[in-house]
Formats: structure tokens, sequence, C-alpha cells
């Protein structure tokens, strides 16, 4: 008996032990609409082209910085010249190596404005990221939802053809023995008609969205698991002016604009350079007189335009910080009032998606109901068949309602700016 007990606690232990948990994790994590999501979103065009121009951003906020620092510069010079030193013509070979550095000691602020601008516009351009991928997402989520609700009507009005084909065939029987007459025969037949055209309409229309959802999701799509939004919470909703992508891009990019409009004081500033050099190698045959092998120089240039053009340039990047500023309050504007607008849409989608839920659940009733009475001859065929044609179309409206309800809900994550969180795919600020 010991030994039995040791051996089940060995097999226990043993059975513990499999590795079929991280397996079935694996397979899980494949499934559903943000698994889905997370393989195709990085793979869109739109999003790639946006990291592009994130890059390139990247770029220019570099060259920006690179002002801030002294150029070095290394000259090589190989010649050869007639010369006249004094009273004697003289054939001089050069072969001489120089080295520079030169520095932009000031320059009115020019080159830090830049850079701050530039800064901005690197920020901007890492909320259009986020913004395409949101964009990416809500696209795809939105062919994926369609796809859902189209299978629903699908099993819908699969069920209605089997009724009706049911139907069919007790009409025929009974007209067959003489208890129905031949025109009831024929409106059995027409509503069977009704519903393969139905059907057929359906059939092809599962088959468009299903080519547009395998060409967004850049794959197979065989498996629509089930997604639900929860309520946003009131704190998500109050930040939802600081947390959407594309005011904080316009807003950044505003900045950036601002950054670049300068002072006319610091426009007409002198500018500064320092320069540097040291002569490493010289060959000059015959030598001149005197040969230069280091020094240094502080120069300062001050232009007036005399035609205006840096104050027109002045002119130009106050009308610029205008236009972004406008921008800013374009996209405010339109995003407050889209949000306030889909508040009452979803509470309306909700109070008519339960409606529709008790209807259906009352026609359900009549239908059962309904076939018992035509069995027992207390209803005809006409009634009959109004009562599931009628059940039918409420449950077809309670789907597209539920539909309108989850796009409602995902255009609010959207505009709050938590779509990407909803879906698993925040990413951490850097």
């Amino acid at each position: 008996m010991r030994i039995l007990l040791i051996c089940m606690v060995f097999a226990c232990a043993n059975a513990v032990a499999q590795p079929a948990a991280p397996a079935t994790f694996q397979a899980q994590s494949t499934r559903g609409l943000p698994a889905l999501l997370a393989r195709a979103v990085p793979r869109d065009p739109q999003v790639i082209a946006v990291q592009a121009a994130l890059a390139t951003t990247e770029a220019r906020y570099r060259q920006a910085r690179s002002r801030l620092f002294p150029t070095a510069g290394l000259q090589a010079t190989r010649g050869r010249s007639n010369d006249l030193d004094g009273a004697l013509d003289v054939e001089r070979r050069t072969h001489q190596v120089e080295a520079s550095v030169r520095w932009n000691v000031y320059n009115g602020g020019a080159d830090r404005a830049e850079l701050d601008a530039a800064e901005r516009e690197r920020a901007g351009a890492a909320f259009d990221v986020e913004r395409a991928r949101a964009e990416s997402a809500e696209k795809l989520a939105e062919a994926y939802f369609d796809m859902q609700r189209l299978e629903r009507s699908l099993l819908q009005s699969q069920e209605r053809l089997r009724d009706v084909t049911q139907l069919v065939r007790q009409v025929t029987r009974q007209t067959e023995l003489g208890k129905s007459s031949e025109v009831d025969r024929e409106l059995a037949q027409s509503s069977q008609l009704d519903a393969e055209l139905v059907q057929d309409g359906l059939l092809t229309d599962r088959l468009a969205a299903q080519i547009k959802l395998e060409a967004l999701a850049f794959e197979p799509v065989a498996q629509l698991a089930d997604f639900a939004f929860a309520p946003l919470p009131a704190q998500a909703l109050a930040n939802a002016d600081t947390q959407q992508a594309q005011l904080r891009a316009v807003r950044e990019r505003a900045a950036a604009a601002r950054l670049r409009v300068r002072s006319v004081a610091a426009i007409l500033a002198p500018k500064i350079d320092l320069n540097v050099s040291h002569l490493l190698n010289n060959k000059t045959t015959p030598p001149p007189s005197t040969i230069q092998q280091r020094g240094w120089s502080v120069g300062v240039s001050w232009e007036f335009p005399l035609g205006g053009g840096s104050l027109a340039q002045r002119d130009e990047s106050i009308s610029r910080a205008q236009a972004a500023e406008a921008d800013v309050g374009r996209a405010e504007q339109g995003t407050r009032a889209d949000l306030a607008s889909t508040l009452p849409r979803i509470a309306n989608a909700q109070r008519t998606l339960a409606l529709l839920e008790e209807q259906e659940r009352k026609m359900a009733f009549v239908v059962r109901g309904g076939a018992i009475q035509y069995e027992a001859g207390r209803r005809n065929l006409q009634q009959i068949i109004q009562t599931r044609d009628t059940y039918f179309t409420i449950q077809q409206r309670r789907i597209d309602q539920q539909h309108r309800l989850t796009l409602a809900q995902m255009r609010h994550y959207a505009l709050a700016g938590q779509l990407l969180a909803a879906f698993g795919l925040a990413q951490e600020e850097k």
C-alpha cells in the first residue's frame, strides 16, 4: 500500500511538472483581436511611413544640435607657382597640410532656437506614430467587428432558412393531403425564396468583409473571438484633452513654430566666429620669407539686409506660428465636439439594445406560441410567416445595434486617447 501511495505521489508531481501550461498560453495569445492587432499594426504602411518621418525628425534634431559644436577641418595643398620674391623670379612648389577649428560663438540665438524647435518637432513626430498606430488599430478593429456582425447575422439567417424550409415541407404535405390550398404552398415557397435571397446577400457581404479584413491584417483570419469595451472611467475622460495623440502632435508643432519666431534684435545682432589654425606639415620650396605656423582669430560680422530679407523671414515665422496655433484650436474644438457627441450616442445605443433584447425575447415566445396555434388551426399561414419575418427583423436590428454600440465605444476610446491601451498596444513613453 505504501509503495502504491509513493507511486501516485510521483505521478502527480510529474503531471504538475509537465510544460503544458506555457503551450496553452501561447496558443491562446495568438487568438483574438488584440493579438491580431499586435501582429498587423507594425506592418501597416501608414505606420511605417510615420516611423520613417520620425527618423527624419530625429536626424534633423541631430543636425541642429551639431551647430552648437565647433567644426574641425583639414586642408591639404599641393601646387606650383611663379612668385616674385623681391627682385627675383622664383618658381615655388608648395606641399602643406593645415588643421583648423571654426566655432560660431554667437549668431543671435538662431542655433539654440532651431535646436529647441527641432526637439519639439521630434516629439510631435513621436505622437504622430502613436496616432497612426491608433488609426490603424481602429481601422482593422472596425473590419473585425463588421465581420463579427455578419457572422451573427448569417447564423440567424441560416436558422430562419431552416425553419422556413421545414414550414414549406409541412405545407406541401398538407396540400397533398388536401388540408391546405395551393395558395398556401405558393406563399410558403415565396417566403423560402425570400430567406434564400437574404442568405445569399449575407454570404456575399461576409465574403467581401473577410477579404477586406485579411487584406488589412496581412494574414488569414479564421476565428473571431468576442471583444468588449469597458466603460471609460471619469479620470480618463478628464484627461482626454492631454492624452489624444493628434492633439499632442499639433501642440508640439505649434510650440516649434513659436520657438522659431525670434526678436528683431536677435535677427540684427552681429555674428561672432572663432577660428584656430595650425600648420601640420610644410614642404614649400624655396620657402617664403614668412610662414604662419599657428594662429587664431575672432571675427565679428554685422549684416543689415537692405532689402528687408531678415525681417521678412521673421514675418514668415510669425505667420507660420499663427497658422499652427489655429490648427491647435481647430483640432481641440473638433476633438471636444466629437467626444461630447459620442456620449449620447453610446447611451442611446445601450437603451435601444436593451429594448431590442427584450423585444426579441417576447417575439421568440410569440413565434413558439404561433407554431402551436398553427398546428391547432387557430392561426393561418400568413400570420405565421409574418410573425417569423418580424422576429428575424428584430434579430437583425439587435445585431446591427450591438455593432453600432461597439463602434461608438471604440470611437470614444480613440477620442480619449485610450484605444491602444484598451487593445494592449500602448507603449511606454521614453
